[in-house]
Parts: structure tokens; sequence; C-alpha cells
């Protein structure tokens, strides 16, 4: 449904923005009806501000005029969490897209929302440092959605996700008060941790105009395994006894056999001259001198004694040409099936074999591909339930088989990409009621009137 704005409140907005940054025309706002996910849903009016003062005013008066707001930034939300679902107004911040700041001394640089989390890789590399969580969309995604999200990344195991690099964030909330919180200090004690309920609220409870971020000098140099094996289990058992032998690899990407056969059909293995091979694992390690060397050397040894074949890369266009194969998986999985729901659920390591297996159990059962990769170094699988349009009632039932099997093994329902309009309703399978009150107590104390990303996460 798209909510018809009011008329004064248009006025008032296009005086704010001017008519180049509001756009009310149907053949515009369809641009903005859709993110990764599957669904459309039509915005009632995009704004695109340039400064935070105009923000504020957008603020102001959706609040005056009860008109829900959507924040977005490159619209690469996989559960339609940057989407109108009752109309209302889109903010884009695809021009609030500044560097502000890179404080080299202190380590810390100060983005508006809109800044790609790739061009800003490709700022800080200048300089030897990097931002390192890295989504398989930090090229097109922006810092803004990151934080919505609470991102992560392949290189969660080492380094962390989204949540450890935020210091400081400058919030608007409804009615136009700004919010600032954090410190641009690595240490701050003073508030309340409001950073971490904002971190991941997807657009719920304040709008982000500001972002202070922590980073970190750039690794001296990177060495990539990929390694090939005969079953999905030992991959998963190699995580876990080369982390007992205190190696933290940078990244450990486990890629199934369901995967591996849309890769096949795709064409996207030829770099592999012997193909029969059930699952892939990538372990990337990085750092310098004699630390990085013991690390490289346990590794290749340990493969060799058990056997395992593998490619090694050193040099930048080798790593950057096998990840690349890693890069193809989503676009090869459009062979399997027209449609998917997407999931990127997490367990602890420990129990990574047992969901595996159950998945393959409801795989056979249901009879639909359900592919099973991503961070396992972190437990956070990308679990793809895959389907033509005739079997979405049989995916959603297997979707919510897996969520359930996820939770019985002491697991999230998401590690990264949000709960969004997609999963607010499976929320209850892994809160309490309290939880979920708290949830929506804080909610009201930021947003009262209910209209900062309305449907979004929290369940209804």
């Amino acid at each position: 449904m798209n909510q018809k704005l009011p008329s004064k409140f248009l006025k008032k907005l296009r005086s704010i923005l001017g008519k180049r940054n509001l756009l009310t025309e149907e053949e515009d706002l369809l641009s903005y009806s859709y993110d990764s996910s599957s669904l459309i849903r039509v915005p009632s009016a995009v704004a695109l501000p340039e400064r935070k003062e105009e923000v504020v005013e957008i603020l102001r008066l959706a609040q005056e005029y009860k008109v829900p707001v959507i924040s977005r930034g490159a619209g690469t939300a996989t559960t339609g969490s940057s989407l109108a679902h009752r109309g209302g107004v889109i903010i884009c911040f695809s021009k609030m897209n500044r560097i502000l700041e890179f404080n080299e001394e202190e380590r810390i640089v100060r983005v508006e929302p809109g800044v790609l989390n790739g061009e800003l890789k490709s700022f800080l590399k200048k300089y030897g440092y990097f931002y390192p969580p890295d989504p398989a969309s930090y090229a097109f995604s922006t810092i803004g959605g990151n934080v919505a999200t609470g991102a992560g990344g392949p290189r969660g195991l080492k380094y962390g996700t989204t949540k450890d690099y935020v210091l400081a964030l400058e919030v608007v909330l409804p009615g136009g008060k700004v919010l600032k919180t954090g410190a641009s200090t690595l240490k701050c004690v003073v508030p309340y941790n409001l950073i971490s309920l904002f971190v991941g609220s997807e657009g719920t409870l304040g709008v982000f105009t500001e972002i202070v971020l922590k980073v970190i000098p750039l690794p001296q140099k990177r060495i990539l395994f990929v390694s090939v094996h005969k079953n999905e289990e030992e991959p998963l058992e190699i995580i876990s006894e080369l982390l007992r032998k205190k190696i933290t690899p940078a990244c450990a990407e486990f890629v199934d056999k369901t995967t591996v056969l849309a890769l096949l059909k795709k064409g996207a293995l030829e770099t592999f001259k012997d193909k029969s091979f059930a699952s892939l694992l990538y372990l990337e390690l990085d750092g310098e001198g004699e630390a990085l060397e013991r690390e490289k050397n346990i590794v290749e040894n340990f493969y060799r004694d058990l056997g395992i074949s593998f490619k090694k890369a050193e040099e930048e266009r080798e790593i950057e040409n096998l990840w690349e194969l890693r890069r193809n998986i989503s676009p090869s999985l459009k062979l399997l099936g027209e449609k998917r729901f997407a999931e990127d659920v997490v367990v602890p390591r420990r129990f990574m074999k047992e969901l595996l297996f159950r998945i393959r159990n409801i795989e056979k059962e249901e009879g639909l591909y359900i592919s099973c990769f991503g961070h396992a170094g972190d437990g956070n699988f990308h679990v793809n339930i895959l389907f033509d349009p005739a079997d979405e009632k049989k995916a959603l039932k297997i979707r919510e088989r897996i969520l359930k099997e996820v939770i019985e093994l002491s697991g999230t329902i998401s590690g990264e990409h949000g709960i969004g309009y997609l999963k607010r309703n499976f929320v209850n399978l892994e809160l309490s009621p309290l939880q979920i009150e708290i949830m929506k107590k804080l909610k009201k104390v930021f947003d009262p009137d209910g209209i900062l990303n309305p449907h979004i996460k929290i369940p209804e």
C-alpha cells in the first residue's frame, strides 16, 4: 500500500530539499522499490539530502505529519529493511557520501553515511590503513547501511564485525533532535553504550548523519590457500584443528557441495583440473615477518600430512583471482532455482557439522536444493533455499524448519544481514517475550510515534 502524503508536507519538504532532491514521480520511485530481497515496495517519495541540516528538517516534518521514514544506503539489504512497506519517505544517502576526516595519529576516520565501504577501503589503503569489515557487497554497500545492519564479512573471525569499529555516531531522532553518542577516542564509558543499540538497529531508532570509525594498519602480506575436499565435513574439521594450533586465519570460508554444483553449472571452476570434489575451503592468512611465515608453514605441512590438495597464492593478483570464484557464488545459485530464501544463521563452531547434517536431511526429504556456504570460521553459514515459484510454500516450510534447527543448536537466526521485514516474525523463535517487550519499549523511547522504518526488526 503506497501511502498518499499530505500536500502541505510535500510542499514543505520541497522547500527544504529543492525540486531536484525530492522525487515523487512514479518512474523515479520505482528505482527505490526494491533491494536485494525479492520484495517490491513503492515509496510515496524519496528525499536525497546533501547536508545534516536537511535530514534534521525531514525528521522534524515527518514527526509533525506522522509520515514513515525509511533510511536507505545503496539498497543492498537482503531482508527488505530499506523498503517502504506502507508508503512514506525514503531518505537515500547517496549524496551524503563524504569522507570528512582521517586522523592518522588517532587512527580514526569520520564519514557521512553514504560513503561506500569499498571507497573507504581504497582511500585508507593509500595511507597504509584499512577498515576490516568487508561484507560481500562491500564494493557498493554504504557505511551507514553496514552500521544499520551490523554487517560482517569473511574477516570477522580475526578482525570482528562493524560493531567492533564504531566509536561515535551522530543520529537524528524523530522531531529533528540530534543525538551525539560515543567519542573520537578508543575508550569512553561516560554514557550508557547507546552505540551498541544503534549498530544493527536497521533504521528503527534513528537516522545516522555522521559515523566515526576505528581503522587499523594494513597487513603487510596476505597468503591464500584454497583446498578441495571429497566430503563436506573435512573443511569444518580443519578449521577447528587449525584454531587449536593457535592459528587465527583472516578468513575461513566454506563452500558446500550444492554450491560447488552451481559453480560447475556456471563453468566457474575452470581453475581446477580435477573437478570431482564435494567442497572447498578458503583460508587466508595475513600479517608480516616470521609470525606469518610460521603460520604458512603450519598450514602447508598440515595439508600435506593429510594428503589434501590445495592451491596457494601469495601475489595480490593471484589472490584476487581465486577470491573471484567465491564472489561468483550468488549469481551461480540462480542455475539451481529461480528464487531463493537467503538466511545468515550462526551456530557455535562445534555444531557446524551437525547443522550441515540436518540441512542435508531436510534437502533430501523436501527435494529442493539448499546451498550452505559462508564464514565457517565464526560459525556463520549463508543458507540459501533455492526454488522455482511453484515451490514457494514448500520453501517457506523449509526455512522455518532450518531456523528452528539453528535455535536448537544454540545459534542465532541472523549474524550480519539483519532481521528486516522478511525475518521479523521468526524473532520469537529466538527471543523470549521479555526480550521482545524490552525491544518494543526501547523503540518507543527513541521513536514514540513509530515512524522510523515501521514493520522492521520487531515482530508484530
